[in-house]
């Protein structure tokens, strides 16, 4: 007993030093009460150490070994976890580990369809009452646009929302299709507001519940048809325009050429195709990923560069509209999420177990954090299928043109 807790204290007095080196005012109390400090005044945040299991994260402390502390309840903190996290950061949770070589390699024996499924499932079939609380009345699970600073978590939502409409130039009576339609949300809004009818594709069936019961209350159920679907399924059918919120990170940079392939011949001539994406601007070490988002929360998950993107889109033969950068508005939007969480609570954590709730929390800190960091950003990209080559015919009107109303 009396060597392991040698072994505590060695671990903790290299942590503090470490600390130290960044000056981050911080207070520490062992699991026998014993206090580390790396200041004498100004303290803000304290660690409190709950579990001896913690230790282990200080052998190799980064984004995966702190995290899975975190969520498994080995340590608390006093005060902002998410100032903390921002102090620590750059120093103490990187999140670059060596990929796991059996998880790896077990991949390539498991069908794509079968893996994708069971990666959405994972996340998305967490019970909607949960979601409900934090995200808000409209269930957007992906960044808003606040037109001002006082604008709500449902402001921004909608706007954005909108603003996808009006970028789609929607018109009564169009067929859209929506990849990944979580919960119905947009779906709903664009048949409403504009009056077309909507597909709606998901892998989750908690999902498609909540989405068909929100779409009888709305009285759409006319107008919008949800299925339980993978994108690599769509049949002939050829749709007026097609939209992708929040979900192409889930297909990977392997499959994301065959993504747009697809894209493009579901889609009109002429057609329109905005992809609402998250991107990456960090290049990672070949061999390696983020082990606590693809464990913890999105397995299956990859970033891509922007200019990837593009170029993979143009290559399947769609032609770039338009690129516009919302980073700013998901820091917003995150920084709105977390302060729900944590002022609902109690309320959560009658919903779902204290991990899931640690999960998510610590998730969209990190989130946070990497998007003011620029390590990441939103993109939604417009893009267009040609009706010729060499065509001189096509006539493009700026978004922000006045006198926008079509689209020859």
């Amino acid at each position: 007993m009396k060597l392991y807790a040698k072994k505590e204290s060695f671990f903790l007095k290299q942590f503090i030093q470490m600390l130290n080196q960044e000056m981050i005012p911080l207070e520490v109390v062992d699991t026998n009460g014993n206090t580390y400090s790396t200041a004498q005044q100004n303290i803000k945040h304290k660690i409190l150490i709950k579990d001896q299991k913690f230790f282990k994260a200080l052998i190799r402390p980064d984004a995966l070994s702190f995290g899975e502390a975190y969520i498994k309840g080995y340590f608390d903190i006093s005060g902002s976890i998410k100032e903390l996290y921002e102090l620590c950061c750059a120093r103490l949770l990187k999140t670059e580990q060596k990929k796991n070589i059996v998880k790896f390699c077990s991949k390539f024996f498991v069908k794509p369809r079968q893996r994708e499924k069971e990666n959405i499932e994972y996340h998305y079939d967490t019970p909607s009452d949960f979601y409900r609380v934090f995200l808000g009345e409209t269930m957007g699970y992906t960044c808003g646009y606040y037109v001002h600073q006082k604008a709500t978590i449902d402001d921004a939502q909608n706007e954005k929302m909108d603003i996808i409409c009006r970028k789609l130039r929607l018109k009564k009576g169009e067929k859209l299709l929506d990849i990944g339609c979580g919960w119905g949300n947009f779906a709903v809004y664009a048949a409403r507001s504009y009056q077309v009818d909507v597909t709606g594709i998901t892998l989750s069936l908690e999902q498609k519940e909540y989405a068909l019961k929100l779409i009888e209350k709305e009285g759409l159920s006319h107008q919008i048809d949800i299925k339980i679907l993978n994108y690599r399924d769509l049949g002939p059918e050829k749709f007026d325009k097609i939209s992708c919120i929040g979900m192409s990170e889930h297909v990977g940079k392997s499959n994301m050429s065959d993504f747009f392939k697809i894209v493009h011949k579901s889609l009109k001539k002429g057609g329109l195709f905005m992809q609402h994406t998250i991107t990456t601007n960090t290049k990672r070490a070949k061999g390696h990923e983020n082990s606590f988002l693809d464990k913890y929360m999105f397995p299956g998950g990859e970033l891509m560069f922007e200019n990837e993107l593009i170029k993979l889109a143009c290559s399947s033969g769609f032609e770039l509209l338009n690129a516009e950068n919302f980073r700013t508005h998901y820091i917003k939007t995150l920084n709105d999420w977390i302060m729900r969480m944590e002022k609902q609570k109690e309320k959560l954590l009658k919903i779902v177990s204290d991990n899931v709730y640690r999960i998510y929390h610590v998730f969209f800190i990190g989130s946070l954090i990497s998007f003011k960091t620029k390590d990441i950003a939103l993109f939604q990209n417009l893009f267009y299928k040609n009706i010729a080559k060499n065509s001189d015919t096509d006539l493009f009107l700026s978004l922000y043109s006045k006198n926008e109303t079509r689209i020859t």
